[in-house]
């Protein structure tokens, strides 16, 4: 079996597993998942650090989608918290994401696979060096920190723009449960890993970031 046949054979595996939680576990870890995120984003994005910073801290993150852990009360809090909220919107002809700032839910509406997204008239975020964090998607992980998406490649491109453009990458870390981690995810050369992750039970970063 090669990797991309290994790849859809886990994310369905990784779907069904995901789904098989019961309402009042899913609600309880995704309680514990929203309190770790918010405790790295004060710590990340409000500390003293970015005290100076001319710009308001950025996040760019996601709408789930079927059984994901929901990160939309993160979003909430952000936006309480006066940090800038970019969504993605998928441009399905070219296989990009254009990130609109969104500053409430009436600027989404539903659209490519059903998923809530930014409207076209949104104000889009075109200077990735804005963007403080990214919270990224995704079916598994493993503690080497690789990810299983959902087999589009929109992040794996996605990602590639910072480097392209000569500019640092910001923090990316994927919200999951303890579940979605497996001891090793089927990567090729062109799959991005994260820099941290986050379940109910742990936040985990790569050395070098801890």
């Amino acid at each position: 079996m090669n990797i991309r046949e290994r790849k859809i054979e886990l994310r369905k595996e990784m779907e069904a597993k995901r789904a098989s939680l019961s309402p009042d576990e899913r609600k309880n870890k995704q309680q514990s998942i929203h309190e770790r995120m918010v405790k790295l984003s004060t710590e990340r994005l409000l500390g003293d650090a970015h005290v100076q910073n001319p710009h308001p801290p950025t996040v760019l993150t996601y709408m789930p989608i079927r059984s994901e852990p929901d990160v939309a009360p993160f979003m909430e809090w952000s936006w309480q918290q006066g940090i800038r909220v970019l969504l993605p919107k998928v441009v399905t002809e070219t296989k990009t994401m254009d990130l609109h700032v969104v500053n409430s839910y009436e600027d989404l509406d539903t659209g490519a696979y059903g998923i809530r997204e930014p409207r076209s008239d949104v104000p889009v975020e075109l200077d990735l060096s804005r963007i403080s964090m990214i919270l990224v998607p995704g079916l598994a992980f493993d503690m080497d920190f690789g990810r299983l998406g959902y087999g589009g490649g929109y992040y794996d491109r996605f990602m590639q723009l910072f480097a392209a453009r000569g500019l640092k990458r910001p923090l990316s870390v994927a919200a999951a449960f303890d579940l979605q981690l497996i001891p090793g995810v089927p990567s090729s050369w062109h799959d991005f890993r994260v820099d941290g992750l986050i379940t109910e039970s742990k936040l985990i970063f790569k050395s070098e970031l801890s």
